[in-house]
């Protein structure tokens, strides 16, 4: 068979990007250069977006923590870790058991819900334009 285009290989994740869009305006704000709004105003945008992006997320993906530990948290390192769901940073020397401090406890997702993107739908499109009629 041939291959798919790319906006069809990767429907999920365009679909994806556009439900954060609808829900969240996560590409207008990514988009939007806010190095000149008072932080006031980012930080009111943020909290829209958050709501929006957090809804998406906790609909679709289920999530928890690589290592259960808190942040801070000293944690040791075995033999033969995963190196796809821990990484190493600072002094990385010798070999394992490696002790450190817990800096971010990672993410994994153990269920994804997506829905079927339909062929019919244009992948690309992650938010159609809107005009208001008078």
């Amino acid at each position: 068979p041939a291959p798919l285009p790319p906006e069809r290989e990767h429907a999920s994740a365009l679909s994806l990007l556009a439900m954060l869009q609808r829900e969240g305006r996560f590409l207008d704000f990514v988009q939007e250069n806010v190095a000149a709004f008072p932080d006031a105003d980012v930080g009111a945008a943020a909290r829209i977006v958050h709501e929006g992006c957090r809804k998406v997320v906790h609909q679709y993906l289920t999530l928890q923590p690589v290592l259960p530990q808190g942040e801070g948290d000293k944690v040791t390192v075995p033999p033969g870790f995963d190196a796809q769901r821990i990484r190493l940073t600072g002094n990385v020397a010798g070999e394992p058991p490696y002790g450190g401090t817990l800096r971010h406890h990672g993410w994994v997702t153990t269920e994804v819900k997506f829905p079927t993107v339909s062929p019919a739908m244009e992948p690309r499109v992650l938010a159609p334009a809107e005009v208001e009629l008078a």
